[in-house]
């Protein structure tokens, strides 16, 4: 079975070799024309399989060429799709109308390419894109969900002072001797006064005798009562003596408890000062031995199969560790002079060329992005893994400055310079970035 064969009409070069590469990487053979015109030449020999259309093009434009096609019968039936910066609803009615299958930007990705062609039936292998499909969505299900942690808090023993004094305080009171005697009194002069009720004959003596009994019994309840207010008091002396003596000593605890606190704190501040330094320089060695072996070539993806070993290697090293942060990798593309071969690819020059026989690469902002963030199949599927196993304690960010940070400053951009000097310091630019920041 023949591959698809698709026609790239596009008078910048990077973009024709931008969307060439995509549509090899899909298994489709690619021709590529410079200009409306060379489409329409190119038409009379052959008939591929897809036409994908540049918009703005010196002469005849996009919407004129498809026109053209469209108008003709041989070459009616062939999908066109418009491969363009320009945007808009109206822009896409006008398209569709003049006959386009469908519209794709400039700054297309990869994964947008294959659903476009999927759309359209022109995928040479359906079965590789529902694998694919079904791969990305199989990761996106895997997701590890962590409880928090929580503190248990605990209620204090009373000190043992305290429950001594509550002990004492509550305590029944002791017997002494001296109440024990005051009783046996009581009992002696109410045996007596029995005795005088039973043989006293004259209402005078018995009168007499009740006085001297009724005051007996007074002297002998007052010598009672201050007897037991005595003890009392000395009671309530011994337990304020022993109330401030257990003061005191939960004043000493305090104080000494606030000091030792304070000492610890200051002790875990130092420790956690000296831990973030240690931290620092352990992350700052890392990222330097990352950046000096982050170099790529200059037909390279950005983040390509090398690259996704690295960062591999680099959660694996971090989770180890406990690391909880954001790794930031960026993308720095070089300005390299290159040539175009016949078959339309770009290439370097020949060893003792110069500046007069290349092209500097010159990205707009659009471009910059998309080339700037082009990812191989293994990187992809390297993210998608990623996020599944590390997505809750490392954050991966991706990103591209473009040709906007070189490390090293160009020359002047002078005609009789050699090009393979120049394409060094564009080496030395093209590199990846990688810094790492804990939480």
């Amino acid at each position: 079975m023949s591959n698809k064969l698709a026609l790239v009409v596009d008078d910048s070069r990077m973009a024709r070799y931008v969307l060439s590469k995509m549509l090899t990487e899909q298994g489709i053979d690619v021709d590529l024309v410079e200009s409306g015109e060379e489409a329409l030449g190119y038409l009379c020999g052959k008939k591929p399989s897809m036409i994908f259309m540049d918009h703005t093009m010196p002469g005849m434009d996009g919407f004129q060429c498809l026109r053209a096609i469209k108008n003709d019968p041989q070459t009616a039936n062939i999908p066109i799709i418009m491969y363009t910066s320009k945007e808009g609803e109206v822009y896409e009615s006008q398209a569709r109308a003049l006959g386009a299958v469908d519209i794709i930007p400039k700054t297309l990705k990869p994964l947008m390419l294959t659903k476009v062609l999927e759309r359209q039936n022109l995928l040479p292998n359906q079965a590789g894109v529902e694998y694919y499909q079904n791969a990305v969505g199989q990761a996106a299900n895997d997701v590890v969900i962590v409880d928090a942690y929580s503190d248990q808090a605990y209620e204090p023993e009373p000190p043992a002072a305290l429950s001594e004094a509550k002990k004492h305080a509550s305590a029944t009171e002791e017997e002494h001797p001296e109440l024990e005697v005051l009783e046996q009194r009581i009992e002696q002069l109410t045996s007596q006064l029995s005795g005088i009720n039973k043989s006293g004959n004259s209402f005078e003596g018995r009168f007499s005798r009740l006085q001297y009994l009724g005051l007996a019994l007074c002297v002998v309840f007052i010598a009672w009562l201050l007897l037991n207010n005595n003890q009392l008091s000395q009671k309530m002396t011994t337990l304020e003596t022993d109330r401030r003596s257990l003061q005191e000593s939960l004043d000493q605890q305090s104080q000494q408890n606030v000091s030792v606190k304070s000492q610890l704190e200051k002790e875990i501040q130092g420790q956690a000062s000296l831990t973030n330094v240690y931290n620092k320089r352990f992350y700052e060695s890392i990222e330097w031995a990352l950046n000096e072996a982050g170099h790529f070539e200059w037909n390279e993806k950005p983040f390509n199969d090398k690259l996704a070993t690295t960062l591999t290697q680099l959660a694996e090293n971090l989770d180890s560790v406990g690391f909880v942060g954001k790794v930031d990798v960026r993308s720095h593309l070089g300005r390299f002079c290159l040539q175009t071969k016949g078959n339309g690819e770009p290439a370097l020059p020949e060893p003792g060329q110069t500046l007069n026989n290349c092209e500097i690469t010159q990205l707009s902002p659009s471009m910059i992005d998309s080339v700037g963030t082009e990812q191989t199949p293994t990187f992809e599927r390297f993210l998608a893994a990623f996020e599944s196993e590390y997505g809750e304690g490392i954050d991966l960010e991706l990103s591209t400055e473009g040709d906007r940070q070189p490390i090293v400053r160009y020359p002047s951009e002078d005609s009789s310079m050699d090009a393979e000097r120049w394409n060094k310091f564009a080496s030395r630019n093209q590199r990846i970035e990688v810094s790492i920041t804990p939480y």
